[in-house]
């Protein structure tokens, strides 16, 4: 098996980082369908890793260019690039987001201020957060790397991981905290929750750009003792918690060093996959942006169809709805791939 420094990870080629992001989006549909609960942490690990991944490619598209200009065009394609992504399946979901947000119940200037503050720093169609956290958390990065040193820049992302796990899994451990809930009422009134918005991406990306730059390569066996004690560490987080006054399980300090040493994993080892995994990207940018969107009809659907057969089991409902919406979701994605080769129809990349 060859092994690559971190910044050649691509050398040979990778779509088995393409196997990893279609895996990656699995776990997002397990943690929106409730799949087995005990695997949530887990499941958790879609979003960090995602945000790795996306930094390591855009750094590592930023290392071989030699000017600022020639930088600078980059970002501004890669964000193009997102912001057509968003704004497609905006469009097309727009009568579920609609109806799930329940924008229609005050049209008017306040709710369309509202939007506009979610577009950018949260969600307007379901799960659309991490799209505008990858877009914002790069800009960030990208921007200061020139102008602030790299140990503030790590400084202030662990700061804010930090707040994002205090914020969520540990939010009913910190209400007691002189001020915190003040200051976390005051920054969700003018931005929205940080572990669902750029804050949370940070790190991630720090790190992701870190393995694009470096060639950092550590032997197999320390990252596997390092994601184990971090997988353990995981659930002791998971089991410590009161599960009962938990309000949102989206952040657990131990998802930061699991995710990347699970990247850097995959990443440095390379295993030979077929030519055929490249179209595994664009099932998982389809599934990322529509699936959450379609579990409540998928679920609900089933719910009623298992009832009616006798069983109950939340379980056997929760797998039953993720199986369908993974399956539908690539469906969609091979049906979009078909379209976007007619001519006429060309705009229809911009969804993937």
């Amino acid at each position: 098996m060859q092994s690559f420094a971190s910044n050649e990870y691509v050398k040979a080629d990778g779509l088995r980082l393409d196997v990893l992001k279609f895996v990656l989006a699995i776990f997002i549909v397990g943690i929106h369908t409730q799949l087995t609960q005990v695997l949530q942490p887990i499941f958790r690990l879609g979003v960090p890793v995602f945000f790795v991944m996306t930094s390591y490619f855009f750094f590592l598209k930023q290392s071989r260019l030699a000017s600022r200009q020639e930088k600078m065009a980059a970002m501004k394609k890669y964000a193009l690039r997102i912001l057509r992504l968003y704004l497609f399946w905006f469009v097309v979901l727009l009568p579920l987001t609609v109806y799930f947000r329940e924008w229609y119940v005050d049209p008017g200037v306040g709710t369309l201020l509202e939007i506009v503050r979610h577009f950018i720093f949260g969600s307007t169609f379901k799960a659309s957060w991490f799209l505008m956290a990858s877009l914002l958390g790069i800009w960030i990065v990208w921007y200061l790397s020139d102008k602030v040193s790299t140990g503030w820049l790590v400084a202030v992302s662990l700061i804010c991981y930090v707040i994002c796990c205090l914020s969520s899994n540990y939010y009913y451990l910190c209400q007691g905290l002189p001020g915190f809930t003040l200051a976390y009422e005051a920054y969700e009134s003018v931005f929205t929750h940080p572990f669902n918005s750029f804050p949370v991406a940070l790190i991630f990306v720090l790190a992701g750009k870190y393995l694009a730059e470096h060639p950092v390569k550590v032997s197999n066996r320390y990252l596997l003792i390092i994601a184990i004690l971090s997988l353990v560490a995981l659930y002791a987080e998971y089991l410590l918690l009161d599960r009962r006054q938990v309000v949102c399980d989206d952040c657990y300090f131990s998802l930061l060093p699991l995710g990347v040493a699970l990247f850097m994993l995959v990443g440095q080892n390379h295993v030979a996959v077929g030519q055929g995994a490249i179209v595994l990207r664009r099932y998982s940018t389809v599934m990322f942006c529509v699936h959450a969107s379609l579990i409540p009809f998928v679920k609900g659907g089933i719910k009623h169809l298992f009832w009616y057969a006798g069983c109950t089991s939340g379980n056997a409902i929760a797998l039953a709805a993720a199986v369908v919406t993974i399956v539908v979701c690539v469906a969609l994605a091979r049906v979009l791939l078909r379209m976007a080769q007619h001519e006429k129809l060309a705009f229809v990349r911009y969804a993937y």
